[in-house]
């Protein structure tokens, strides 16, 4: 069913909105991180958090969907993709290689998905779609660069940042086929709390010897709660709405927003200095993003 210019323009403020709650995701993360919390300690909590306030909500207000027998599977592989695996790539990726290397790896995620969407579901690809993400991904370049201009190259780092990609993919088929039966929150919802028990074994071999150095205090409670409420539980149930609006091509390339809200915050709050080039930099990735949505009217 085609949906209507009301309905699509709900979607891009959803997708706006999930995109500033992520990018607000890295200040809230290496505010926790300086705070001794470990990664795989910090995705937990924010993912427990994250189900009992939605599957609260959703049960009182009869609002979470069942799930059939028959899409058991879906929602495992849905939240084995992501978040489990594309955390585990970033995350981990982001130890060997630079931010601004990283940064334009995550970048290639649209096109990714648009080639696997166009192999899995038959989505056919557009050409200002592929410009547009390749214009934003130079953006990206531009704006997460040295000063020096060098990247520092790790093959290890460029196979787990490679593996965020592919799970990026994989969830996005995944999560096509499970919006044509069930609402984005039920969606989010059952994705969050399917995903915790993937990380207990990495907690108990990696994390648990670190949790005494954790400092608890009123700023580390409130950056969980932020990830939680905003980026585990909030951010992608608008992703997914947004994708069941305007389709997963439109919305992916949507991501390469993110690095900017990123800088803006913190830049805002002293961790990062806005330059001449970083304020390019934006300029090229909101042309690109922009240019990607050009056929809108046009299509379906």
């Amino acid at each position: 069913m085609k949906n209507s210019a009301k309905e699509k323009g709900f979607g891009y403020i959803a997708i706006l909105f999930a995109m500033l709650f992520w990018g607000l995701s890295f200040v809230w993360i290496k505010h926790l991180l300086n705070n001794n919390f470990p990664v795989f300690t910090i995705v937990f909590i924010r993912l427990a958090l994250a189900s009992a306030v939605f599957v609260t909500v959703l049960k009182l207000r009869k609002k979470l969907q069942p799930v059939a027998r028959a899409d058991y599977k879906d929602f495992l592989l849905l939240a084995f993709f992501e978040p489990f695996l594309y955390f585990i790539g970033e995350d981990f990726g982001l130890k060997y290689v630079d931010a601004s290397y990283a940064a334009v790896i995550i970048a290639l995620i649209p096109i990714v998905i648009s080639i696997t969407m166009y192999f899995a579901e038959h989505t056919p690809i557009r050409w200002e779609f592929v410009v547009g993400t390749l214009v934003s991904v130079a953006g990206v370049l531009m704006l997460t660069m040295s000063p020096n201009g060098q990247i520092t190259f790790s093959l290890k780092g460029t196979l787990l940042l490679g593996l965020a990609v592919l799970a990026a993919a994989g969830y996005s088929v995944q999560l096509t086929r499970l919006l044509r039966k069930y609402s984005p929150a039920t969606v989010t919802t059952w994705q969050n709390f399917i995903a915790i028990p993937f990380y207990l074994p990495f907690i108990l071999i990696f994390d648990v010897k670190q949790w005494p150095a954790m400092t608890w205090d009123s700023t580390t409670v409130v950056s969980l709660f932020c990830l939680a409420l905003l980026c585990s539980a909030g951010a992608y149930m608008l992703y997914s709405y947004s994708v069941k609006q305007l389709t997963v091509n439109k919305t992916s390339i949507f991501t390469n927003l993110i690095p900017i809200v990123t800088l803006i915050a913190a830049a805002a709050i002293g961790q990062e200095t806005f330059t001449q080039t970083k304020f390019w930099g934006i300029v090229v990735i909101v042309a690109g993003v922009t240019f990607s949505q050009l056929r809108m009217k046009n299509e379906e």
